[in-house]
């Protein structure tokens, strides 16, 4: 069958995309499964009058409901910053908190108590700025099977134990930043609400301000979100390893945009306790590539929108699949 020109671009998207998430023991079955599977789709399938352009390039507007001053479980919120302050609070108090687990081999292990569970998903594949709904068809599958599930603290998180939750994944040497503690602000928020629960528990919700090229710890998104961290390195990696891929014009750095746009948080706070019972927070983000050279084709680029979720507290059976751990 004939290359298709758009499904390979959108492989080269979606490559750097699970490497940045799964790690460098992936890439090569990740690299070759999207290629050849997306290349195998038929010229002939393609469909012009499904197809419809998007503005990749709108910033996100604000998606939650407006901030109403006033008093929720017993704690007076005059403005949003409160909202943004109290969460802080309850963010560390939560991640101070610890937990027995219990690994396949009997041996038990120290970790955070409140774990998540983790999805991805590919909302939308661009060619060329325009969508496409077989791509959308094709590809997410493919994503989600490569995808390695994993439990973590609160993001951003880089690790379940504590000891190593850091931008450097290292006790001895834990990088810029502690990630047992939010280095969220008020400043780095664009919207935010409270409202107070039949229990007496209260809910607040966040929306952080957009920002492009995030790393863990670092700006609205990176102190927010477990973000992709930068993508320089995994492309420049990728194009040595393939001689099929090269830049038409530009550099990796100038040809790689990863921008975090219109994500929210949604955490539900014992008051008494003044920590994080349940949360559900919801990355969105938008990954292009330009000016590539896939073999012969030459000078074009691809991108996609894409969801990452993360919910708390993960079910048991989740923890256990994929983990091998169990609460002691």
């Amino acid at each position: 069958m004939k290359k298709t020109l758009k499904g390979v671009l959108c492989a080269v998207v979606v490559i750097c995309l699970i490497f940045a998430l799964t790690g460098c023991a992936k890439i090569i079955y990740v690299v070759g499964g999207a290629i050849t599977a997306i290349e195998e789709i038929n010229d002939g399938s393609w469909k012009e009058e499904q197809q419809e352009t998007i503005d990749a390039n709108k910033p996100s507007e604000v998606v939650i409901e407006p901030f109403v001053a006033g008093t929720y479980g017993g704690i007076d919120f005059a403005t949003p910053d409160d909202v943004v302050n109290y969460y802080i609070e309850c963010y560390n108090n939560t991640k101070a908190q610890t937990a027995s687990y219990v690994d396949k081999d009997g041996n038990t292990k120290e970790y955070y108590a409140l774990l998540g569970d983790e999805k991805l998903i590919v909302d939308k594949i661009l060619v060329e700025g325009t969508e496409n709904k077989m791509l959308n068809n094709a590809v997410p599958g493919m994503v989600t099977a490569a995808f390695a599930y994993n439990s973590y603290g609160l993001p951003p998180c880089n690790n379940r134990n504590p000891l190593i939750d850091n931008t450097n994944q290292n006790e001895t040497d834990p990088g810029e930043y502690d990630l047992r503690v939010t280095h969220f602000k008020p400043e780095y928020s664009l919207a935010s609400n409270v409202t107070e629960n039949a229990d007496g528990t209260i809910t607040i919700v966040i929306q952080p301000k957009d920002a492009s090229m995030s790393a863990r710890g670092g700006d609205s998104q990176g102190s927010f979100f477990s973000v992709l961290n930068d993508l320089g390195e995994t492309v420049d990696n990728l194009f040595t390893d393939y001689d099929m891929l090269s830049w038409a014009s530009g550099t990796t750095q100038e040809n790689c945009v990863v921008d975090y746009r219109g994500g929210t948080g949604k955490v539900t706070i014992d008051p008494e306790t003044k920590t994080i019972i349940s949360a559900d927070y919801h990355m969105s983000v938008f990954v292009e590539v330009k000016h590539a050279n896939v073999a012969v084709i030459k000078d074009k680029s691809g991108s996609l929108f894409l969801s990452y979720d993360m919910h708390y507290p993960a079910s048991d059976d989740y923890i256990l699949k994929y983990n091998g751990i169990t609460r002691k």
